[in-house]
């Protein structure tokens, strides 16, 4: 590890403290927000080898990804066949992308879920706009609306994900949830509703509403957009 870390390229300062919303007196202001392609490179400059050219990486990487948040996310397998069998830069996608989630996460918790949605939306991307199955979870609240958990329900295929109302239930039971949000992913990338996904979502809440919880919402995540049922007027 020692050796690798000697091997490393020197990290831009300036870059960081604009990131963080810092200058110092010696630095020129920076107009704009950096875009994808300058993130990317300077995450692959602070792990990657001195051979390693960071501009050509990230104009590969995202090629093949398209963004900074799918190259993040992107499959192991996909990913070696831009990088190479380069465990090192792997991890730290991963983890980069991980604390992104997290930050997103933190944010619903300390606010409330339903308090900010274009916040709230922002998380359900961050989290399920980039998978490769579909899945879906469901978001368990309290009578104040606060996240007492985030739990993936189920994992399918590509386009299909059997879930089961009582297990939905049980759930929210055993963790005294009031209220819920159902979520899940089109990994085709459009969001757009399938009458089985109507038709689940008007199970859960009947069965909810049996037993004295809410379904607020159902959104289906797609690559670059979401759709909320409720604001569709579909339950």
């Amino acid at each position: 590890m020692g050796q690798a870390l000697r091997g490393m390229q020197p990290v831009d300062i300036p870059f960081l403290n604009h990131l963080l919303g810092e200058k110092r007196e010696t630095e020129e202001p920076v107009s704009k927000q950096p875009d994808d392609a300058e993130v990317l490179a300077h995450l692959i400059a602070a792990v990657a080898s001195r051979s390693t050219d960071p501009d050509i990486l990230t104009k590969a990487l995202l090629q093949r990804f398209g963004s900074l948040a799918a190259t993040l996310s992107a499959p192991l397998q996909e990913m070696e066949e831009v990088t190479g069998a380069n465990s090192l830069l792997r991890v730290y996608f991963l983890l980069a992308h991980e604390v992104g989630i997290r930050l997103q996460r933190d944010r619903v918790k300390r606010n409330g879920v339903l308090a900010d949605r274009d916040q709230l939306y922002a998380y359900l991307r961050a989290i399920l706009a980039h998978e490769q199955v579909e899945q879906v979870r469901v978001l368990f609240l309290d009578a104040q609306h606060c996240l007492l958990a985030d739990e993936m329900q189920a994992r399918g295929t590509v386009n299909y994900t059997p879930v089961y109302p009582r297990e939905v239930i049980r759930r929210a039971l055993e963790l005294k949830a009031s209220t819920l949000v159902l979520v899940h992913n089109h990994p085709s990338g459009d969001p757009s509703p399938s009458q089985e996904d109507v038709v689940m979502t008007h199970r859960i809440s009947q069965a909810a509403t049996l037993m004295g919880i809410t379904v607020e919402d159902h959104v289906i995540v797609g690559r670059a957009r979401l759709i909320s049922l409720k604001e569709e007027g579909l339950f």
